[in-house]
């Protein structure tokens, strides 16, 4: 029966949240046209004769990549609603991807030009700002990439936040093409800022050599700005493909920048090599000259799974001189799945010779919510 129940809400719920979003698309003005430009040049021509304050949105929907989400909603066990929508990071876990977005630019007739653009989920309901929304219903990959791609392609300056934002939305596209057009924008002239972002969101494309290298180029040429090494280092970390890992390395013993090398084990430490990239890790640990270094490589140990890291991160915390590198020890075995964690952060908060490093894993033992936690913090309290 408590079966049913359940499949009965799970049901209720999803068909709230289709309603949901197919009423907000309702409350939308349809336009027509025979192509997407067409379409907006219609709603831009309804909105100026119509909307108020000739303000208004023009939006379509767009071909999503799977595996990814922006603009979404996460209810925990608690209840507790958390949003992401910060209105530039792409979230990268299938749990939460969103496959219907739209793209929105904002139009005001007094100025006689899209001002702004965002994307967002359709199946959440948005306001937006009260102002009425166009729609031109559903564009298809060529004609929603070669819009975007001219408004990127404008060089003025006025357009630079929305050149920005269409970029984005580019980058979201369920197309082969994305990665040879976030590397145009790249290669041209383009303002940093979205230049930055196109190299960063390039290591949310497919895997590819080809695209690793260019990252790498980037990377290894010191005539590039800081900011933009940093952004293809972060670029090429996101692949958790095993056949990056070597480059990772090289880059990390190529490079001279603190930054830059603490972005490459940040790549090594998700990398699904878990045995090459523990062994790597624990050799950077045990050598490096950089404490802060050290303590990057020992923080990337404990998102590595298996023994091997877990018995590095023992090691530290029992064996290691350094304080500093025993409490992050402490954090990092305190991120690992509980049954690993949890019996070791007793054992330190009960035994440990650092006052500190006790402390800390009692600190940590409280974020696990673990039954064995509560019975060891009743201990401590009763003595």
């Amino acid at each position: 029966m408590y079966k049913l129940i359940k499949l009965a809400l799970l049901i209720a719920l999803a068909l709230m949240f289709f309603a949901n979003a197919e009423a907000q698309n309702k409350a939308f003005t349809p336009v027509e046209g025979a192509s997407l430009k067409a379409k907006i040049d219609n709603a831009i021509a309804q909105g100026k004769a119509n909307a108020p304050g000739g303000r208004f949105w023009v939006g379509y929907q767009f071909e999503v990549r799977p595996g990814v989400a922006i603009d979404f909603e996460i209810v925990d066990a608690s209840g507790t609603i958390s949003i992401s929508n910060d209105g530039w990071s792409i979230f990268s876990d299938s749990r939460y991807e969103t496959r219907e977005l739209g793209v929105f630019f904002f139009y005001e007739a007094a100025r006689d030009s899209f001002t702004r653009a965002e994307v967002y989920n359709l199946r959440r309901e948005h306001q937006y700002g009260g102002y009425p929304v166009y729609w031109a219903g559903h564009a298809a990959n060529e004609e929603s990439l070669g819009y975007l791609k001219s408004i990127i392609d404008s060089n003025a300056p006025e357009m630079n936040r929305l050149s920005d934002r269409a970029a984005f939305a580019l980058a979201l596209h369920d197309d082969a093409r994305v990665e040879s057009l976030l590397t145009d924008i790249i290669k041209k002239p383009a303002p940093e800022s979205i230049r930055n972002r196109a190299i960063f969101w390039l290591g949310y494309t497919p895997e590819s050599q080809a695209k690793n290298e260019f990252l790498a180029g980037i990377v290894r040429n010191e005539r590039e700005p800081s900011d933009a090494r940093q952004q293809a280092v972060s670029a090429i970390a996101m692949s958790r493909a095993a056949t990056t890992l070597p480059l990772l390395e090289s880059l990390y013993e190529s490079m001279t920048s603190r930054d830059l090398k603490r972005r490459a084990l940040s790549g090594i430490g998700r990398n699904d090599n878990r045995d090459g990239a523990a062994t790597y890790l624990i050799r950077v640990a045990e050598n490096a000259t950089d404490l802060e270094l050290k303590k990057s490589a020992i923080a990337n140990l404990g998102r590595v799974a298996g023994e091997k890291s877990l018995g590095a991160l023992m090691n530290t915390l029992d064996s290691n001189p350094e304080v500093e590198l025993q409490k992050q020890a402490v954090m990092a075995i305190g991120r690992r799945p509980k049954d690993e964690a949890v019996p070791i952060l007793i054992r330190t908060a009960r035994n440990h010779p650092s006052v500190e490093v006790r402390k800390l894993a009692v600190q940590m033992l409280g974020h696990t919510g673990d039954e064995r936690a509560i019975s060891f913090f009743k201990e401590l309290l009763a003595n």
